[in-house]
């Protein structure tokens, strides 16, 4: 079979199960059988699949078409610009979260006149580690931690982080939120926490809902469940002066402001993503003298 016709073929069945994107997953997805980009699936319609090819693309097909999200299937997905393994062990990281990651490199400890000699970050719920590597990546000055409570999303981290070479300088640790980490310790926090309110959790596609970690989805009641106490552990682990960026749901930059507020963090920015929605919150940890 040749791959123009395995292309439409891959493409009516999913659109026949019900997948938004049919037409381009089916390209993601032959592309990824073949070893080659989305391009050489149009530029090279005539390509003949082997055996094994055909066979390989049948079997991914036909997890697509149950549901499975493309990147688990092609076990692979890009964050700023960086490929990491992906699979069920962890959330898909997301471009919504590559804003988070830039508040992050914009944090004054990493950057500017306030630059730390090597400041000592923490990534909590790090998941694939995408923050965390590439924190270790674009500042390898940094003292970095990726910390997660589940063991396997750990390990997933650390095929990540040998994958781009910075393993040495990242400590994995797991724990609940920032239980392991010594106070006054640090100069950033960075997190992608769970935010979704639960009944919101409950109507996710079925990729996102059947096959991600609801642990690292599901925010209880209020979708504050795990940002209300990780903003009160942020305040404790954070040395005078540090740094919190927390990604959040759109309608919580209010919320989690005053929550940071009252917690003795002060210099609340909330920033939005390109849909103009709430989707990230900076704070810094009061100094002492400050009024």
């Amino acid at each position: 079979m040749d791959s123009g016709t395995a292309l439409r073929q891959l493409a009516a069945r999913l659109k026949t199960a019900g997948m938004d994107e049919a037409q381009t997953k089916a390209e993601w997805l032959l592309a990824h059988v073949l070893g080659g980009g989305r391009l050489d699936v149009y530029t090279h319609p005539e390509r003949s699949l082997t055996p094994d090819q055909a066979a390989r693309l049948r079997q991914l097909g036909r997890r697509l078409a149950a549901g499975e999200p493309l990147q688990y299937v092609l076990r692979t997905t890009e964050f700023f610009g960086r490929s990491f393994q992906t699979d069920g062990r962890a959330l898909i990281p997301r471009p919504e979260t590559e804003l988070l990651f830039t508040a992050a490199l914009d944090a004054p400890c990493l950057t500017g006149q306030r630059r730390r000699s090597a400041p000592r970050v923490a990534d909590v719920g790090t998941g694939t580690g995408c923050l965390a590597i590439s924190l270790a990546l674009e500042r390898p000055e940094a003292r970095i931690w990726a910390v997660d409570v589940s063991a396997d999303a750990l390990a997933l981290a650390r095929e990540n982080a040998q994958r781009h070479g910075v393993t040495a300088r990242i400590e994995f640790v797991q724990g609940g939120l920032l239980d392991p980490i010594a106070p006054a310790s640090l100069d950033l926090v960075v997190s992608n926490p769970p935010y979704v309110p639960t009944a919101e959790w409950r109507e996710l596609p079925r990729d996102i809902r059947d096959h991600e970690p609801r642990a690292a989805l599901d925010g209880g009641a209020d979708g504050l469940a795990v940002l209300a106490p990780l903003i009160v552990q942020a305040a404790d682990k954070l040395a005078p002066g540090g740094w919190l960026v927390l990604e959040i749901g759109e309608d919580q930059g209010r919320r989690v402001r005053d929550l940071m507020k009252r917690a003795g963090f002060v210099s609340m920015k909330v920033r939005q993503d390109l849909a103009g929605w709430d989707r990230v919150v900076v704070g810094r940890k009061k100094v002492r003298c400050e009024m």
